[in-house]
């Protein structure tokens, strides 16, 4: 039993914060020094975060920041948008569903950039907005999207996929057709069950610009 509560905060991390830790990084295997290597990222990050017996006030502190920081993502985790304040005065639309997507942040730290982030948007057509409704849409998103993850790999090719009689207009930007078919198809799927119209519907953009080939830019003569 702790005698303290700097000994009770210790031993509510060990106890509980260990857990989410172990399994955050349920991919790695180990959970001690003489297992964890220091020059593999995910192995080091799990390492680091995990709560031990002889650590002192200040390594608790620091591992928590840590954790919530670097290995949850505490503070680039949550998405906000701004809706428009003016365009509904004079128009009736249906409301907008917006998928967020961002690359896992050890894949780009790997490539020493910042993660890649995409938006998806499509409208519900629905004629009752119940909370019971709205539950069924999250719940489907959540089914569809989250369990195993969804992922398509983002990048500088441009398709487009129009289909005004449902209310569809996706400018997608991906690595491939391939990726480009696979986030439409997942999105439209959400409440069509049709086969997307692929021959008629869907567009390659190609741009002049080629990024594997570094620009010049003169400054001052």
């Amino acid at each position: 039993m702790a005698s303290n509560d700097i000994e009770l905060f210790q031993s509510f991390c060990r106890r509980y914060v260990n857990r989410q830790v172990k399994d955050h990084f349920s991919d790695v295997s180990g959970e001690d020094d003489d297992s964890l290597s220091r020059s593999v990222p995910r192995q080091l990050i799990k390492r680091l975060c995990l709560h031990k017996e002889r650590d002192n006030l200040g390594l608790t502190i620091a591992r928590l920041l840590l954790w919530w920081i670097e290995a949850k993502g505490l503070f680039d985790e949550y998405i906000y948008g701004i809706p428009s304040t003016d365009f509904h005065i004079y128009n009736t639309i249906y409301p907008q569903v917006k998928l967020h997507f961002r690359e896992d942040k050890f894949e780009a730290a790997n490539n020493t950039r910042r993660p890649a982030r995409s938006e998806v948007s499509f409208r519900w057509r629905e004629d009752d907005y119940s909370t019971t409704n709205v539950n069924q849409l999250v719940n489907k998103i959540a089914a569809d999207f989250g369990t195993p993850v969804f992922f398509y790999k983002k990048g500088r090719l441009a398709w487009t996929y129009w289909d005004d009689e449902k209310g569809y207009r996706f400018t997608i930007y991906a690595d491939d057709e391939t990726n480009a078919k696979k986030i439409i198809e997942q999105t439209i799927r959400i409440q069509d069950d049709v086969e997307p119209d692929w021959e008629n519907k869907l567009r390659e953009h190609k741009s002049s610009v080629h990024y594997s080939q570094p620009g010049t830019v003169r400054v001052t003569g």
